[in-house]
């Protein structure tokens, strides 16, 4: 836990504790009060929801369901020290509107049939050439995708080449 989710917990108390004390001290209907608790109460679990991803760490959300490849680390799995094994990618989304936008760090539970892909990608890239991954069987994120997550199943990757980028007519 870092001291910024730290202090934003207290920060938080403290304001739940001032919300006690306004609605012990005051004759507001009780609909109010449990309105403003309720309001107190979500907002803090939605801020430290939000909170989660502006501290930098690699998401656990759905991947996209087509995207560049920019780096990618591998965490082999070894229960002698109780490692379950993680694939960290860093990728750029590609969609229809926006190609090529800013990077984003995923978190992956490891596969090996992935490792194997994404080494192969990474020794490709060292030698220039772009890499694509399309999620196979469709389960990438679209849409709500924010609120997927890579936990409740294994995340197929198929790693190809990106074709060729062409010039403009004039």
């Amino acid at each position: 836990m870092t001291h910024i989710s730290i202090l934003l917990t207290f920060l938080y108390l403290t304001i739940a504790i001032l919300l006690l004390v306004l609605c012990l001290a005051t004759s507001w209907k009780r609909w109010i009060k449990l309105v403003m608790i309720l309001v107190v109460t979500t907002s803090y679990f939605v801020a430290n929801y939000t909170f989660e991803d502006m501290l930098g760490w690699p998401t656990p959300r759905m991947l996209p369901e087509k995207f560049i490849i920019v780096s990618a680390v591998i965490e082999e799995p070894n229960p002698a020290k109780g490692i379950d094994g993680a694939i960290y990618l860093w990728i750029s989304p590609l969609d229809t509107q926006r190609p090529g936008t800013v990077p984003r760090g995923y978190k992956l539970p490891y596969l090996k049939d992935n490792h194997s892909e994404i080494s192969e990608s990474q020794r490709r890239s060292r030698q220039g050439i772009r890499q694509v991954a399309v999620i196979e069987g469709g389960g990438g994120g679209s849409g709500g995708s924010w609120l997927k997550m890579n936990t409740e199943k294994k995340v197929k990757l198929k790693i190809s080449d990106a074709p060729a980028a062409r010039m403009p007519e004039k």
